[in-house]
């Protein structure tokens, strides 16, 4: 990978997940592919009930120029608990006109997390229409 691109990937992952981190939405979805920005943006009351305590950014592996998976341990708990649960994510990222942007979360393992992008885990969420027991 080009040394630029690598720092743009750095640049973002630390940008995406620092707004996420303190609830800042809109600055979070400016790096989320626009095709998967509005699962961010519809879910305010998910993001007024749940905490991001911290956050770790693990392994990144680059695939190719344009592709990247990293590994997130994320700390969270919901307002209205006491307990802090601790979710490991595998956020895939792709170069698109010059920008790195998140398209994929999943949960690799740890406490369910609510806030993932385009997971069936997160969408069987919504379904329920209840948070997670971990």
């Amino acid at each position: 990978m080009i040394p630029n691109n690598q720092k743009k990937l750095s640049d973002s992952l630390r940008q995406y997940n620092i707004a996420m981190r303190w609830g800042a939405v809109e600055q979070a979805a400016e790096h989320v592919d626009p095709a998967k920005r509005n699962e961010l943006l519809v879910r305010p009351e998910e993001f007024g009930a749940l905490q991001i305590s911290g956050y770790e950014v693990g392994s990144i592996k680059v695939r190719g120029k344009s592709e990247a998976v990293a590994i997130v341990r994320i700390d969270w708990y919901l307002n209205n608990s006491l307990s802090l649960h601790t979710s490991f994510v595998e956020q895939s990222w792709k170069l698109k006109g010059g920008k790195w942007l998140i398209t994929a979360q999943r949960l690799v393992r740890g406490a369910p997390y609510p806030l993932l992008i385009d997971s069936p885990e997160r969408r069987s969420f919504r379904a329920k229409e209840t948070w997670p027991e971990a």
